[in-house]
């Protein structure tokens, strides 16, 4: 190693919103980038709530929230439909287009996703596309939010910076700031799903996706990114699953929430109520196909984001064990904050739970860690309109399944006894490629993912060149 790459660097950590808080800041991300003897400045929005503060010796700057100019998210918002309509052609899925849902309750908000639809429907191609980037981010450049984030970047002196989430729009002044300033960048890819979507607002020197299937993903949504500035480190959020201190015994965790130790616990995991409106009714007829299943307990844990509105006329009238997400509210879902609690009681769920039900959820591959199942409600509810699971599995990340048979499927109310006890007596195997699933969307898991981020950051913050450019 260079006398160069001995020198200590300051990384700076840009957390927008509470997921990127529970991905990387409860993982161990942060104590490994400071065991390479560099500093770590977290750069977030949240004040006092964040709770990384008693726990981790770290600098902390303040984030500030900002607006953006009418033409500015006029413009953010034309090129995401933009890119959504062209991914729409070249993966042949009218699903994608579906993403675009504009916000028309206030006359403004009207009038800027019309003329953002209306712009981007002209721009039909990747060229036309980069051009209008091209020229978004010269308007960013000449607004005082920018001079703002340049002048907090100066002050950091920071040498690298990490976004902890791809698609939150301050970070685009942020990172255009960085890139103007030389400092080196990297975001995270934070979803399994985010990539068609055309939620990234702005330019990285590293992007870090889970696996080789996302990395193949990223290449073929954005022409413009090259193959050596796309790393796969995985993502923090599955290494609290191979953590076997947060495992409680079952008969302790039994204790905590009422539950039968001798008993199956089957697990309903919500959605939130755009992409499953229905939830409460698939919740209940869970429910009453197990009312007289005297070994068996259902487990219900609403999204984070929610709260429990939606489900008290079932969770009044039923035997369902209601386990809350231990989150900190907010009005805004980015506010929403995780803690290190949740995370152990979503580790243990998980882990004693056999079968986790839902529509679509990223849970079964949670479950999936265990070798546990996931069965996904393939059926509509009878009131259900405008909306149907049809439309929810032909999204694009559900590809992810071609050639396997990751998941069950229950695909009427007369579906759901059987197929649970078939699980839970052991009499079929379902979902008997959910490894393989997993291991294609997460990718490796021999060393923990937050390992292998440090370790890119660790190459690149220390050498000399940057390989991208805003």
């Amino acid at each position: 190693m260079s006398q160069s790459n001995l020198k200590n660097k300051r990384i700076c950590v840009l957390v927008p919103d509470g997921v990127g808080v529970k991905n990387y800041l409860l993982s161990d991300m942060i104590e490994l980038i400071k065991e390479k003897g560099d500093e770590v400045v977290v750069w977030h929005p949240f004040g006092s709530r964040l709770p990384i503060k008693k726990q981790l010796d770290v600098q902390e700057a303040t984030l500030p929230v900002f607006k953006e100019p009418f033409l500015v998210r006029t413009w953010r918002e034309a090129l995401c439909y933009a890119r959504l309509s062209l991914n729409t052609v070249k993966t042949n899925n009218p699903t994608i287009l579906s993403n675009w849902m504009p916000n028309t309750a206030v006359l403004s908000r009207k009038v800027l996703y019309g003329l953002a639809e209306f712009l981007g429907k002209q721009w039909k191609s990747e060229t036309r596309i980069q051009r209008e980037e091209t020229r978004l981010n010269r308007w960013v450049k000449k607004s005082a939010t920018f001079q703002l984030f340049r002048k907090s970047l100066e002050q950091l002196e920071v040498d690298f910076l990490l976004c902890t989430h791809q698609r939150v729009p301050l970070a685009l002044p942020v990172m255009l700031a960085a890139s103007s300033l030389g400092v080196r960048t990297a975001t995270v890819i934070f979803s399994w799903d985010n990539i068609p979507k055309a939620r990234l607002p702005f330019r990285s020197d590293l992007y870090f996706v889970w696996s080789q299937y996302m990395k193949d993903e990223l290449k073929f949504y954005y022409e413009d990114i090259k193959e050596e500035q796309i790393k796969i480190t995985g993502t923090p959020q599955f290494d609290h699953y191979q953590n076997t201190s947060l495992i409680e015994s079952r008969e302790v965790f039994a204790t905590q929430y009422g539950l039968n130790p001798d008993n199956h616990w089957v697990l309903f995991s919500g959605d939130d109520k755009v992409t499953s409106p229905f939830d409460p009714s698939y919740l209940k007829n869970i429910g009453e196909a197990l009312e007289n299943e005297i070994d068996v307990e259902l487990l219900f844990r609403q999204v984070p984001s929610e709260s429990t509105e939606r489900y008290i006329s079932i969770l009044n009238t039923s035997k369902i064990k209601h386990i809350p997400p231990l989150w900190e509210q907010s009005d805004a879902w980015t506010g929403f904050m995780p803690t290190r609690e949740d995370i152990a009681l979503l580790v243990n769920l998980a882990y004693h739970c056999e079968v986790v039900i839902n529509v679509g959820s990223t849970m079964a591959l949670d479950f999936a860690t265990f070798n546990h199942t996931g069965l996904y409600i393939n059926y509509d509810q009878p009131e259900a309109k405008k909306w149907s699971v049809e439309t929810i599995y032909k999204f694009q990340h559900f590809r992810t399944m071609d050639g396997l048979e990751p998941v069950g499927w229950i695909n009427s109310k007369v579906e759901i006894l059987p197929k649970l006890r078939s699980i839970l007596d052991g009499t079929e195997e379902v979902g008997a490629d959910k490894g393989r699933w997993l291991k294609r969307i997460v990718g490796e898991q021999e060393i923990t993912s937050a390992q292998k981020i440090v370790a890119a950051i660790d190459d690149f913050a220390h050498v000399t060149n940057r390989i991208g450019a805003i």
